[in-house]
Formats: C-alpha cells, structure tokens, sequence
C-alpha cells in the first residue's frame, strides 16, 4: 500500500481526492519538484528547497509551510519503506480549489500540496554507452525558469523522441539549443565545457549546479554560455543532466555523431566526480 501525502494528511495514495475546482487541473496553476533519495539520504534538499520557494514566488503561491517540504519528503520515504532503497519524491503545490475564474482567487483559499515516494532504479545502460537525442524547435512559452506543473510541450517532445527510439528531445529556440524536455544540456568544445546560462528559457537545475561546481573542482574550463546549433559539428562531447539521470553521455544529436560516437573523456571525469560525491556522502551518513 503506497502513502502519500495531501494536505497535511498522510492517507493511503488510493483514497486521496482532488478537487475538480482545483487551479491545477483547471489551468495547470502549480509547481512540483523531485527529488532523489540515495538509501539514507537526499542529495541537496536545500538546492530543491530554494528552487520550490523561488517557483511559487514567482507564480504567487501562498504556502506558508514551504519549509516543512524536507519533513514531508523524508516521512514519505519512511512510510513507505524506502529508507535503505533508492527512490524518488515527488510533490506539487497548486494554487488551490476555487470557482473557475481566469483571476487569482481570494488569499483565503489554500494552496493544495501533494506528495508521494515511489522506487527508483537508474537505468546504467544509457550512461555506459551513451543515448541518441533529437532536436526540435522549441516550443514551450517563456518562463521555463519556473518548475511548473505545464509540461504538455516537453511530454508531446518527449514522446515524439521516444517514438523515434531517442532518449530524449533537446530544444531549439532562436537558433541556440536551450535545454531538454527534462533535463539541461553540456556541451564540450576543445576540452571547454559549455551550457546556456541561467535565463527564463531554462529551468534552473540541481543536478546542473552541483555539476558545473565539480566541473570547477576538477580543472575543467567551463563556460555558461549558449551553443548554436550550427555549432554541432564542433562539439567534442555531450551529455545531459537531471536528478534521476545524474550525468548520461549523448553520442548523437539530431542524427549527427558526437565526437567519436562515444562517451568522452571530460563526461566520464564529471560523472565519475558525481559519483565520488554521492559515495562520500553515504559514507558519511554512516559513520
């Protein structure tokens, strides 16, 4: 039986109901954020936890237990059974119930919060050699800055590059590649790393941060600056990056080969870096 939680209630999943009034199947009004539990513990919940302030500031979303995410999520994993297993957390704010209106309802109304864990195996083959990605135009609105509940562009890109046998879409916008459907992009270019920089076309990721700083750690040059897409044919390298991901090398791009077709050099350093830093905090997790 999974537990989840809504409202600040922990119920079991099938007996949680919504509201047909809720902002968030009316118009998509909310944000969410996941989160990766590595079998004792979350891997930079004060990363996911300023990202999620920042998205509901930036819709105008009341909640004002928002700091009470970190005990949400961790009583997830203990209900249901995951404190020794890899999992995810799940958990999305909406605006709440209300009479369907275009203009924010009343401060009276309260937000609605939804949370669930569920098991989560990586999939390693992707990482070792490497996935085919395709290129689109991109066609989501402005403000991909904020994790909003919206996804209907990035889950229609997604699906037309999982039809195609790709792993993922990468998106074009004025000529630059901006990011993916559900994760950032890298870019390596004569041993230089690239990735767009921070804007309200790209969502501000946590996985993103963590690897430009051991990026920096590791001696690697790294520029946030966007990659044209008629620039492909000079990148050395590529990978992407989110939280259930981490670092997964790409070895084509819109049906042209990456380098040697292989992961190369500086993503092995990265993702091999990633994986000393997840190693070293279990380990200290458990002294």
């Amino acid at each position: 039986m999974i537990i989840a939680y809504i409202n600040g209630r922990f119920l079991p999943k099938q007996e949680i109901t919504i509201s047909p009034d809720d902002r968030g199947f009316l118009f998509a009004d909310g944000v969410y954020e996941v989160i990766r539990w590595y079998e004792g513990f979350f891997y930079d919940m004060e990363g996911h936890l300023t990202r999620l302030k920042r998205s509901l500031r930036e819709l105008r979303i009341d909640w004002k237990e928002t700091d009470s995410y970190p005990s949400i999520a961790r009583e997830l994993i203990k209900m249901n059974g995951f404190e020794d297993k890899p999992a995810m957390v799940y958990l999305q704010v909406t605006r709440g119930a209300a009479p369907r209106t275009h203009s924010f309802p009343s401060s009276e109304i309260s937000p609605t919060i939804y949370g669930y864990a569920f098991d989560f195996v990586p999939d390693r083959k992707g990482i070792e050699s490497g996935i085919r990605v395709m290129l689109k135009e991109d066609i989501r609105w402005s403000r991909c800055d904020i994790k909003s509940i919206a996804l209907l562009p990035n889950t229609l890109s997604f699906q037309e590059a999982y039809e195609k046998g790709m792993k993922e879409c990468l998106f074009v916008r004025n000529g630059i590649i901006t990011e993916g459907s559900r994760s950032n992009a890298f870019f390596v270019i004569n041993k230089i790393l690239f990735t767009h920089p921070e804007s309200n076309f790209v969502l501000s990721g946590v996985t993103r941060k963590n690897i430009l700083r051991i990026a920096q750690e590791s001696g690697i040059q790294v520029k946030e600056e966007a990659v044209p897409e008629s620039s492909l044919p000079a990148i050395d390298e590529a990978f992407i990056s989110n939280t259930s991901a981490e670092v997964t090398p790409v070895i084509e791009i819109g049906g042209m080969k990456v380098g040697a077709g292989v992961p190369g050099p500086v993503t092995r350093l990265i993702y091999e870096g990633f994986g000393r830093e997840i190693s070293k905090l279990k380990i200290s997790r458990t002294l």
